[in-house]
């Protein structure tokens, strides 16, 4: 059955028959069901102007047929693919800024201070997860685009203060205001992803704009050594990058638009791919309270938040101590550990753009949207997990031991393959609950934040005794990994549950 669409027939037959969203035309709640998608106003008209809507996603969800509707456009190129190279630069920035601390922390601190580097290290995630839920709120009421220039901007500033005074009660405020400001960053980018990704493209969308992760942390980590060595003193590295942040904070404020009827108004999105993307994505709508008991008594929902927190223990560790892993357990040089750290990163970015790709090419094959979740999900822990306990049996020589081969093959297979979760349970907040993803996703990226700061602490505190712990470390990251891919793979679910 395929109905007429809400809002204002007028302003539709101006754009081509594209619905326009906004104020809606009726007095009297009005329930539609398209061909793709199901809406529900549960709004109350005269309070539309003081809120930002959000998004409700397909409560069936179908991939569509090209043949069919005569839809043709391209990923690569198109307008919604430049917003994503904005969203890639930025998170390049932002993962810049917080690596820079993992490298220039090796010059900061002696060899036997682990238990204080691991205090600096999880400082930033302090800050990190206390501001997910409010920037949830802010993008959702405010509007995504706002609320992530401002999380720029203030990680620009933060960074750039750390190195004018060396106490390190300072650099410990300073590295949790920077967290504050990027723990905005993704609930603010979620918003803007709903409203320009057809949700079957939105596996391909995330590993676009995860992949600036990886590009920020290789980048630190291959070049922050070399600055040192240039420049003479660490506080370089965060110069540099505070500086970069900034620019980026004037990137987004001048090119990027929040929505595709934004653009659209500004001339540099055509009416075919607004059709396109309105294949994808239902009407806008803001509801009138936030559920947060049916948030936190979901089991589905919990069990997203259950492997965000595994997932990112590990890979939150890594970020933080694998420099120190090379130099400690292996005495490589700086330029080596520059080059060692990097190698484990640059598959990330690989292997989650295939896999995003081939996770949407399943769709399109009629797979169910559940399995292909589940699917990449236990693929993306599990075979890390693997990994991880085999590094337990490195024993610690120089570089270029037999031990130390293993151990660099196995951390990069490791590492790189976390891509593979980028089509699984990272997607999965815009499938359950696309008009709260705001809020869903900043409440479990508080969650995966603690992580971020136990993790430093306790493999500080485990390392402090002896370095020959590292087999510790490395199979507390494998028991969470496959902890985390059971839960996910057991509870999970892949429709609308919070509308």
């Amino acid at each position: 059955m395929h109905t007429r669409p809400m809002g204002d027939a007028t302003a539709g037959a101006k754009n081509g028959g594209i619905p326009q969203r906004g104020r809606h035309a009726g007095s009297a709640p009005k329930i539609d069901i398209g061909a793709t998608a199901k809406e529900v106003d549960v709004e109350d008209p005269k309070t539309t102007s003081e809120h930002r809507p959000l998004i409700l996603s397909p409560m069936e969800p179908k991939y569509p047929s090209r043949t069919s509707t005569d839809m043709h456009s391209s990923f690569v190129g198109s307008a919604r693919f430049f917003v994503l190279v904005i969203l890639f630069l930025v998170n390049s920035g932002m993962y810049l800024a917080r690596i820079n601390m993992s490298v220039a922390i090796v010059y900061m601190y002696d060899d036997d201070e682990e238990l204080s580097k691991g205090i600096v290290l999880s400082a930033f995630y302090w800050g990190y997860a206390s501001s997910q839920v409010l920037a949830g709120y802010l993008a959702a009421r405010y509007g995504g685009k706002v609320v992530l220039s401002m999380s720029i901007l203030g990680c620009a500033l933060g960074t750039c203060f750390i190195p004018m005074h060396n106490s390190p009660t300072f650099v410990i405020v300073m590295r949790a205001f920077v967290g504050m400001c990027q723990g905005a960053c993704y609930p603010s980018q979620m918003p803007i992803l709903s409203d320009w990704i057809p949700w079957f493209e939105r596996s391909r969308a995330l590993s676009v704009i995860a992949s600036g992760e990886s590009v920020g942390t290789i980048v630190a980590l291959f070049l922050g050594p070399y600055l040192v060595q240039i420049a003479g003193d660490w506080q370089s590295i965060f110069w540099a990058t505070g500086f970069i942040n900034l620019l980026l904070f004037g990137v987004v404020s001048v090119c990027l638009d929040e929505t595709p009827e934004e653009m659209q108004a500004r001339g540099w999105l055509s009416d075919s791919e607004l059709r396109f993307i309105n294949i994808g994505r239902s009407r806008l709508i803001r509801p009138k309270s936030i559920p947060w008991v049916e948030f936190l008594s979901n089991i589905p929902y919990l069990s997203v938040v259950c492997i965000h927190f595994c997932s990112d223990w590990g890979y939150l560790l890594i970020l933080s101590y694998l420099p120190s892993y090379w130099r400690n357990v292996y005495q490589v040089s700086d330029s080596e550990m520059a080059f060692y750290s990097v190698l484990p990163c640059i598959g990330i970015p690989l292997v989650s753009i295939v896999g995003a790709t081939f996770a949407d090419w399943l769709l399109s094959k009629k797979v169910k949207l559940i399995t292909v979740r589940k699917a990449m999900s236990a693929v993306g822990l599990w075979a890390p997990a693997l990994c991880f306990h085999l590094l337990s049996y490195c024993k610690a020589c120089r570089a270029n031991c037999p031990a130390f081969r293993f151990a660099l093959a196995t951390m990069i297979i490791g590492v790189s393959l976390r891509g593979i979760q980028t089509g699984g349970w990272a997607s999965n907040y815009l499938d359950i609950g696309p008009s709260y993803v705001s809020y869903l996703f900043s409440i479990a990226n508080s969650v995966g934040a603690v992580s971020g700061i136990l993790a430093p602490l306790v493999t500080g505190a485990i390392l402090n005794d002896s370095i020959e712990n590292w087999a510790t470390v490395f199979n507390t990251v494998a028991s969470l990994y496959f902890l985390g891919g059971l839960v996910f793979v057991s509870f999970a679910k892949a429709h609308v549950l919070f509308r």
